[in-house]
Parts: structure tokens; C-alpha cells; sequence
């Protein structure tokens, strides 16, 4: 009863020094005024509330959820009967469910405040949105302007990879340039007609249409989706941001991928009837002040456009890229073991391999090999795949003649990993039942050897339970604007009393909080859904 009053005693007192530090301090200055604020306002406090009362046990719609999420699984189960396709598919989904459980719960947990989030992003402008993702073109060209060259601007593109979140999206119409001009805007017509009204327009130089809209979670192939539709008079692109790196011979890399749509107001130039002509892309409707966005979904389903990936393959394909990147914190390569090198070298047979380097998916190329073979670190493994070559595949005439050429410039350019994704497009068989276990392997070495760092950090008491800095200073500091809306400095201090650990159940939380019994700081573990909970008075979708 006593720690109970003196509980209640120790809320009063932070709330009114946070009432005074808000009177002394700046005033802050909103800009904008939604339901998504006030909603936000009244979380804010209920969760320092909870903080203060050192409630960290889980929510009641938790244990809703929970029975539901169960419910799901357990009438799955009880479902019989269908094609073996369907009873494959079925078997699949429950054991993604059971797999992803208490991921998949707490997205559940935190789906209003991640509805919070996505109001907030929704009001802001596409202007707002592309700002800081603008390239100035130059010449009236598409061509971005080069640092340092003074060249005439002419418009601007939008790199959707520079962007700091990836739901805008643009829907690309390319009507046939054969039409004539009187076709071209009645066919373009009737597509806005059939648009829902909120999206931005924008009429292309040769009389199309961009579409921008919200992707919403639709999982897209790739960035660049070209031709997702083809009819008699146009054919429909979608691009939007599925990846920000680009992803080389299987791995990804710190390049981020070009993936630009032209601006409004934008000029370009080209010949047509031996005359120089300039064209423009302008703006439909108020494009940049367009908010609020309806869904690629939404404008695709009244097209009858279906694109997306299944969220099996989606998951496979997040699965394989994260087994194939192989490069080290510091950039460099990493060295491939010898279990794995052997089975590589034991599955380079039966190919065709050709001289010209063509895309690996496409066909192997002897300078791929060469690559990948010279980046084993191992002798005797390397010297057995040289030996393999000419004795179990099929070298095409030009291959057989430039050989040399072709290990010596592969020496030069060492990848074992390559050989990886010369297995996974030309002997599948051999890399889903040999390869693909091994790479799963080589992943979970890694992961082990990452979660020992993490323990010896901990180790290092890298929390300071001397400073009295604590998760209430972090939302007083939020609370009161300190953040200025810079991500870094919420980052470093909540690297002051937060740690990520391996516990038995996989991942969990360390927080450094105030004890009352024992009047002092004290380490706490929590799973993630308690501490997001506690995250959740930092206003990180407003103030960083």
C-alpha cells in the first residue's frame, strides 16, 4: 500500500514539472492540426502513465488478439479436403503463422499506432513528400545535372530512392504514340474519368498520364514494374521504392539504384519532322499540394490489374536475399568457407558456357565462372573447379577459343558467391537441396556470432545506471520539441538506456529505469511489445 501511494505521490510530482518546464520553455509551433494529434496527445499520456506506475505488463486487446491469432491456426487445421495445391498452400499459412507468431501479434498490438503514423504521412503534400528526393535536369534532357557543371536547368526528376519513406508509388500510362493528338487526350480522358479523385496528375511530354498515388503494403515485384498492362492503345508501368540498393550478383551493395519519374514543369527537346520540338510534362490537377492519396490497389483492381507477389514468394524472395548478401560491416567480401566451396564446385556441371557475359540469370558466361572460382580461398577446392570446367560442361566455340582471356581477367575480379547464383538460375535441383541449406547455415553461423557481440557489449555495462538520465527525460525532451525532428539525437539518447540482448525466446529488451523500492536506476528486461509501448511517448512520428 505504501509503494502504491508513493507511486501516486511520484506521478504528481512529474507531472507538474512537466506542466512548468512547458511554460518556461519556447512555445512550439504546430503547423498542422488533425485528429491524428489529439489522438496522439491522449496515447502520449496514457503511456507516461504507465511508465510512471511502472505498469510493463502487456495490454488487455493482447490477450484478444492472441486468442483470435490461435483461433485462426486451429480452424486452419481443422479445414480438410481441396486439391493438393490447396492443401499444400494451407499447410504453408499455418506454418508461416505459427513461425511468425509473436512478430505477427505484436504488428497486431501495433496497428493503431502504426494507423497514427500513416495519417500523419498521408496529410503531408506530395510536394511535402518529394522535396528532399528533387534532381535538377539540365538541357532539356532527362539527364540529371552534374556537381559542378554549369548547365541550363530545364525541370526536375523525383528519385524515389532518395525519398525517406517508400509508399509513394506512380502509375506510368504510355499511350501509343502512333495516335493522333484528338485519340491521345480522349483516351487519357477517359482513364482520369476512371480515377479515384484523390492522386496526382501529371500529363507527360508525349500526352500520357502519371498517376501518383499510396502504395499501401501492395508487394511489388521490383522498383520498375514496366509493362504491366499492354493494350492496343497504351501500356501501364508502376514504380515505387522496393528496394533502395542495388543488389549485385546476388548481393546488395552500397550503391542506392537510380529510380527517377519526371517532375511537373519539366522541358524536353527532340527531333520531330527534322524539327527541334519542346515538349513538357505538366501538371493535371493541384499535384503538389494532393494529399491524403487513394491505393495502387484502388486504382489497379478497377482496372482488373492484378501484379502482386503472393506473400510466399515475397517472403521467399526476402528470405534468399538475406542468405546471399555476403558483405562484411567494413565492405569488404566475405570469405566463403570450404563446406559451402565444395558444394559449389561439385554443382558446376552439365552447363553451357558461353563467352559473351551476359546476365547471370540469362546464361553462364566463362567469366562468371572464372570469377567465382578464383574467389575460393582454398587451394585444392579452386584447382578441382578449373580441372571441372572443360571436363563436365559444354564450352561454346567462342569460350573454348578465348579461355585464357577469360581467367585472366576473372583473377582480377574474385567473387565466390557468384557461384551461387549461377546454381540458383542454371541447376536449381542442386542449389535448393544442397546450396540453399548451406547458405541457411553459413546465415545462422553469422547471426550466433553477431548475438556473442552483443552479449560482450552488454558485458561492458555500456548503460551508465550512475546517470540519472532515464526514458522520462527522453519524452519530456520530445514532449517540449528539443528533438527538432532529428532522428540522430532520439537515437543517441535512447542508446543511454535501451539494449537489445539475446534471451531465450530469440531477441528481447534491456532498459535502464528508476527504481522507487531501492531508490535507484535498475535494469530491466522486456520483450517487444512492452517496450515499443513505452516507445511510444517520444512521438518518434513527430518529433524524429
Amino acid at each position: 500500500m505504501a509503494t502504491e501511494e508513493f507511486s501516486k505521490d511520484k506521478s504528481n510530482q512529474q507531472t507538474n514539472v512537466k506542466c512548468e518546464t512547458l511554460e518556461k520553455g519556447p512555445k512550439r509551433k504546430y503547423t498542422r492540426k488533425s485528429k491524428a494529434d489529439e489522438k496522439a496527445k491522449e496515447m502520449i499520456d496514457q503511456m507516461i502513465n504507465e511508465q510512471t506506475n511502472e505498469l510493463t505488463t502487456e495490454p488487455t486487446n493482447r490477450q484478444i488478439i492472441e486468442e483470435k491469432y490461435d483461433q485462426r491456426i486451429s480452424e486452419l487445421r481443422n479445414q480438410h479436403g481441396g486439391t493438393d495445391k490447396e492443401q499444400d498452400e494451407r499447410s504453408y499459412l499455418i506454418y508461416r503463422l505459427e513461425k511468425n507468431r509473436e512478430d505477427n501479434i505484436f504488428e497486431e498490438v501495433m496497428q493503431p499506432l502504426v494507423e497514427l503514423y500513416r495519417q500523419e504521412q498521408d496529410s503531408k503534400t506530395i510536394i511535402e513528400r518529394v522535396k528532399d528526393a528533387m534532381i535538377n535536369t539540365v538541357n532539356y534532357t532527362k539527364i540529371g545535372q552534374q556537381e559542378g557543371k554549369k548547365q541550363q536547368i530545364t525541370g526536375k526528376l523525383i528519385d524515389l530512392s532518395l525519398m525517406d519513406e517508400d509508399n509513394l508509388c506512380v502509375v506510368d500510362i504510355d499511350i501509343h504514340k502512333d495516335k493522333s493528338i484528338e485519340e491521345i487526350d480522349k483516351i487519357r480522358q477517359n482513364l482520369i474519368d476512371s480515377l479515384p479523385p484523390n492522386v496526382g496528375l501529371v500529363k507527360t511530354a508525349h500526352g500520357g498520364l502519371h498517376i501518383y498515388c499510396n502504395k499501401n503494403f501492395y508487394l511489388l515485384p521490383s522498383n520498375r514494374n514496366v509493362k504491366v498492362a499492354v493494350t492496343d492503345s497504351f501500356d501501364i508501368d508502376v514504380f515505387a521504392k522496393m528496394t533502395k540498393y542495388k543488389i549485385e550478383n546476388g548481393l546488395e551493395t552500397k550503391d542506392i539504384v537510380q529510380n527517377r519519374v519526371v517532375a511537373p514543369n519539366t522541358s524536353i527537346r527532340e527531333t520531330k519532322n527534322n524539327q527541334r520540338v519542346t515538349l513538357k510534362y505538366e501538371a493535371v490537377n493541384d499535384w503538389e499540394n494532393a494529399s491524403h492519396l487513394a491505393s495502387l490497389r484502388e486504382i489497379l483492381d478497377k482496372w482488373n490489374i492484378d501484379i502482386e507477389m503472393s506473400y510466399k514468394d515475397y517472403a521467399q524472395q526476402q528470405h534468399d536475399r538475406i542468405y546471399g548478401v555476403q558483405i562484411n560491416d567494413d565492405g569488404a567480401i566475405e570469405q566463403m568457407n570450404d563446406e559451402l566451396a565444395q558444394a559449389c564446385v561439385d554443382g558446376l556441371k552439365n552447363l553451357e558456357i558461353h563467352n559473351y557475359p551476359q546476365p547471370i540469370n540469362m546464361e553462364v558466361s566463362l567469366l562468371s565462372i572464372f570469377c567465382g572460382l578464383y574467389g575460393i580461398t582454398n587451394e585444392s577446392i579452386r584447382a578441382e573447379g578449373m580441372r571441372n570446367i572443360r571436363q563436365f560442361n559444354k564450352l561454346s566455340a567462342n569460350a573454348d577459343k578465348n579461355y585464357g582471356q577469360a581467367s585472366s581477367n576473372g583473377e582480377r575480379k574474385p567473387n565466390p558467391w557468384i557461384l551461387t547464383k549461377i546454381l540458383r538460375y542454371h541447376n536449381k535441383e542442386y542449389y535448393e537441396q544442397i546450396i540453399k541449406p548451406l547458405l541457411k547455415k553459413n546465415y545462422e553461423v553469422k547471426k550466433q556470432s553477431k548475438i556473442v557481440d552483443t552479449v560482450k557489449q552488454i558485458e561492458k555495462h555500456e548503460i551508465d545506471l550512475k546517470d540519472v538520465f532515464t526514458l522520462t527525460d527522453v519524452s519530456s525532451k520530445a514532449l517540449n520539441g528539443q528533438y527538432q525532428n532529428q532522428l540522430e539525437l532520439v537515437a543517441e539518447d535512447l542508446l543511454k538506456i535501451i539494449k537489445v540482448v539475446p534471451c531465450q525466446n530469440g531477441w528481447c529488451y534491456v532498459i535502464k529505469e528508476y527504481d522507487c523500492l531501492h531508490n535507484t536506476n535498475a535494469i530491466h528486461y522486456k520483450n517487444k511489445t512492452a517496450i515499443y509501448d513505452q516507445l511510444r511517448s517520444i512521438r518518434l512520428w513527430q518529433d524524429g
